[in-house]
């Protein structure tokens, strides 16, 4: 074959070339069009609330409390417990137990590793990763016992009903104790329980065990006796949702029955009827104090106990500032009783 007519083969064949890359160069276009789209209508969908109301910016966000004291602890705080009118923290090694107002009343050595404290009657529980043991008010212990379980790793527990119910997210499931010791169940989630980082707390009100299904970004409830009755929560960034891979990490009650949530990553503390129905956002990152760990969250009276690190704040509910932060809430914002 000639030059020439090798030219003329490579001419002809020239428009077919351009044309294939312009159909590939349109196909790229189209599907980054696509894209930007998808993000845009995803992100408007995160700006609404449940009721399909716009929600406000975390910047416009103005909360009901205002902090009014605090005060530290020699050591990073483990967990803390409200009963009656003291403090039952775990730092370091150690049990503090405080007033309110931030007097320490007494303090005894423990072991490493507590994982949660509670109060029940004149006895103090701590739980470890692989047992319980329980304390005399003056700090002796009165007794022990092991996980019932191989490979146990205790989360959060809770007493109730005469019994001790233990999260371990190593087996995904609660524990069900006599507060002597004695192993009574298993309770597992019809749901299957998703743990990704220890956030599996739980908690008791009027004879209905809360406890966090982190993973799957909700809260269930079972009775005393473990049987499963509902579970809520979804996940989303907006308010009265629970946001990144495991929320949320806490979960308390107000005195009146109301649950308080804490979430981890952009931190917050909300607010929920015991039925799961949302009532508001109480304390956002900017007025926590920020940061990234969820913080832990107790009520006490008309205020909230928030413990960060190793330090104890006092936020009191503020009337005129609840009226600002409470326009368009869906259900107003809560005041605890006393």
């Amino acid at each position: 074959m000639t030059s020439d007519s090798t030219n003329q083969q490579n001419l002809s064949s020239a428009p077919s070339g351009r044309a294939l890359r312009w159909a590939l160069n349109m196909a790229i276009f189209l599907v980054i069009v696509g894209f930007v789209w998808y993000m845009a209508v995803s992100v408007r969908q995160d700006d609404l609330q449940g009721d399909g109301t716009v929600q406000k910016s975390s910047e416009s966000f103005s909360s009901p409390y205002r902090q009014i004291a605090s005060f530290k602890l020699p050591s990073e705080i483990n967990r803390f417990e409200v009963y009656g009118d003291r403090l039952f923290l775990s730092a370091g090694q150690s049990v503090y137990v405080y007033d309110t107002s931030g007097k320490q009343l007494a303090k005894f050595s423990v072991g490493p590793d507590v994982r949660d404290i509670r109060v029940s009657g004149e006895e103090i529980y701590l739980l470890y990763p692989t047992r319980i043991a329980v304390y005399s008010m003056d700090g002796k212990q009165d007794r022990q016992w092991e996980a019932c379980s191989d490979l146990s790793d205790y989360c959060s527990f809770t007493i109730a009903g005469g019994a001790v119910f233990v999260t371990d997210a190593e087996n995904k499931n609660i524990c069900k104790y006599t507060t002597e010791g004695y192993f009574v169940k298993f309770i597992k989630s019809p749901k299957n329980f998703i743990i990704p980082s220890y956030t599996f707390d739980i908690d008791c009100w009027n004879d209905t065990i809360y406890c966090v299904n982190s993973g799957r970004h909700s809260v269930e409830t079972y009775t005393l006796n473990g049987d499963f009755i509902t579970a809520f929560g979804k996940p989303g960034t907006e308010a009265g949702f629970f946001a990144g891979c495991c929320n949320p990490a806490y979960i308390s009650f107000t005195p009146g029955g109301a649950l308080i949530t804490s979430e981890k990553g952009n931190p917050r503390i909300s607010c929920y009827a015991s039925n799961g129905r949302f009532r508001s956002v109480l304390l956002d990152s900017k007025a926590l104090g920020g940061g990234n760990k969820a913080y832990q969250v107790k009520a006490y009276r008309d205020k909230l106990l928030v413990a960060g690190k190793n330090r104890i704040a006092t936020y009191q509910y503020d009337q005129k500032a609840a009226v600002s932060a409470c326009s368009g809430c869906v259900a107003g914002c809560p005041k605890l009783k006393n």
